[in-house]
């Protein structure tokens, strides 16, 4: 009841346009079968309703078809505080989409042979001061991300107040500095950085302000009216305020939400940070389509992928664009993603569609409907959750270590809490849903997959995860050993089976490089470490929080106030 009316009030404060044409069913699906506009539109309100009345969904959503939108609405609040709705022309953070806007603007200057995309950094900007950079990468480099240079997302910038980045080369004292990564070319990796040495070759090279380029030359033909890169300290109308839940906006209490001015850029640039609709994302996919901004030789050239990406052998990163194939049909567009902000648009080429999401809400919010409307437009399996017995899911609670090597942890740990399955990586928990009862999908990410082997007596032995990166990764069921063997030494904590993340630390781990433990399946927090002989002090820290081990009395003060537990293994 409490989520029905949830839908009902966001649904009344959202600002709604919808279109559902009434035509014959057309082929939007690969597999052969076909979908009705209509369906469709059921379709995809059903998924979005749901992850509204759970709070997951807060932002615009549009699919057009030959470029008239069949749907086209809003949910959410576009400021919490004022009670303010979104709508579908509210203009939400792009976060790296603006790659896309940066990539077409030097294809431009390309097509009208101003530069060359083999030209050196140092060509056009000759006084850029690091040698390294301007001698040896290219542009086609900064536009596929493997010129190895990195993310002025770094300490630096963290430490500066936001109000000193408002032109291009304002970042530059975040990066020059910093040395190549890897030999360019070598490999690809995601580089804010690079694409903002683009804003500032594309300034000296066109002779404009990098904005003010952009407006003209982008935004102007292609009719998107209600795009810029607004200033957060000036009153910008209708404008979207990003809310996040994520520990990098600082303590909060459990669900509630920050805005997250404090945590991006005030102005957006070459990068990303700027803002935009999802009327305007079609408007812009239109012009591409229609070559208003670029002839259809150099259109091919940006949106064609170039270099593959890493984990997806599907995907190739083109010129501020992606490129895959999803379920044998094209997809080009880009995503942008921070705290409170996730934007996406998807062009699906073969099949004439169009999908514009934009949310201010924590990724994956639009990302997870986004995925959802390409399954539908390609026909691509959609998986279908099912409910087990609880007997099935206390079956499968360890930790499981990875077997052979590669990218990614060493060790998983699989957690159940209240009906519910999680896996713990790196400290990070994400729930699973269960499609059989040894097959589940990532709630958030549903192509990411989990599966579980079992023995002849139906105890899990080990388990497969799909899609969370490169390759497949395989762990083994980790034993435990009995207390005390070769001083290897348990650590139990009973109860908090509500906690989050239960960690150990302590003077045999220089209280910095924290033990992870699982919950066991007799509602204990469970972990082995191997210590020498000799007097160790030590604390459970639960979410965050540190207490000393309430299953041992003996405990010291370390003369600095604190008060730790303390046990002494013994030699053999």
């Amino acid at each position: 009841m409490k989520r029905t009316l949830t839908i009902l009030l966001l649904m009344a404060m959202a600002a709604v346009s919808c279109y559902a044409q009434a035509t014959q069913p057309t082929k939007v699906r690969s597999d052969g079968n076909t979908m009705s506009h209509q369906e469709l539109t059921r379709a995809i309100e059903s998924f979005i309703e749901k992850l509204v009345g759970q709070d997951k969904f807060s932002g615009a959503a549009l699919v057009a078809k030959d470029g008239v939108p069949i749907f086209k609405k809003a949910y959410g609040l576009a400021s919490k505080g004022y009670n303010a709705p979104n709508r579908v022309d509210t203009k939400f953070n792009l976060g790296s989409m603006n790659k896309m806007f940066t990539g077409v603007a030097i294809a431009q200057l390309a097509e009208q042979g101003k530069l060359s995309f083999d030209d050196s950094v140092g060509k056009h900007l000759p006084d850029y001061s690091n040698k390294q950079v301007a001698e040896r990468v290219t542009i086609h480099q900064l536009l596929t991300h493997t010129s190895g240079m990195g993310s002025y997302f770094n300490d630096k910038f963290e430490n500066s107040s936001r109000a000193k980045f408002r032109e291009v080369r304002d970042y530059f004292p975040l990066f020059v500095d910093e040395p190549l990564q890897f030999e360019p070319g070598a490999r690809w990796s995601y580089s804010n950085s690079g694409f903002m040495l683009l804003g500032a070759i594309l300034e000296k090279v066109s002779g404009q302000n990098y904005f003010d380029y952009i407006r003209e030359h982008i935004y102007k033909p292609a009719g998107m009216i209600n795009s810029d890169c607004y200033e957060l300290d000036r009153d910008t109308p209708n404008l979207a305020v990003g809310y996040t839940r994520t520990r990098s906006a600082g303590p909060t209490a459990s669900g509630q939400w920050k805005n997250n001015i404090f945590m991006h850029v005030i102005k957006g640039g070459p990068a990303g940070g700027g803002y935009s609709t999802a009327e305007d994302l079609l408007s812009f996919a239109l012009s591409l389509k229609q070559h208003k901004l670029l002839s259809p030789k150099y259109t091919d050239i940006v949106l064609t992928g170039k270099v593959a990406l890493p984990g997806n052998d599907r995907a190739k990163y083109a010129y501020g664009f992606q490129e895959e194939r999803v379920n044998g049909q094209r997809r080009v567009g880009h995503g942008g993603g921070f705290p409170g902000i996730n934007s996406q648009l998807d062009m699906y080429p073969e099949l004439g569609y169009v999908v514009a999401v934009m949310s201010n809400y924590d990724p994956p919010a639009a990302n997870r409907v986004s995925e959802r409307l390409g399954k539908l437009l390609t026909g691509s399996p959609i998986p279908n959750a099912i409910t087990v017995a609880p007997s099935v899911l206390r079956s499968y609670p360890n930790r499981y270590l990875r077997e052979g090597e590669g990218p990614g942890p060493d060790v998983v740990d699989i957690v159940v809490e209240n009906a519910d399955l999680w896996l713990v990586l790196s400290g990070q928990r994400h729930k699973f849903v269960p499609t059989s009862e040894t097959e589940f999908f990532d709630e958030e990410f549903e192509d990411v997959r989990l599966a579980f082997t079992k023995n002849d007596k139906g105890e899990a032995t080990a388990l497969k995860l799909e899609g969370a990166g490169p390759g497949t990764l395989i762990a083994r069921k980790a034993a435990l050993p009995p207390p005390s063997v070769k001083g290897n030494t348990t650590f139990r904590l009973k109860g908090y089976s509500n906690a989050r993340i239960v960690e150990l630390a302590g003077s045999f781990n220089n209280w910095k490089q924290t033990q992870l433990l699982f919950l066991h399946e007799n509602d204990e927090w469970v972990v082995r470490v191997d210590l020498p002989p000799g007097k160790h002090t030590y604390k459970f820290i639960i979410d965050g929080e540190s207490i000393t081990d309430p299953n041992n009395p003996a405990t010291e003060n370390d003369g600095q106030g604190n008060i730790n537990s303390v046990l002494t293994v013994k030699g053999q």
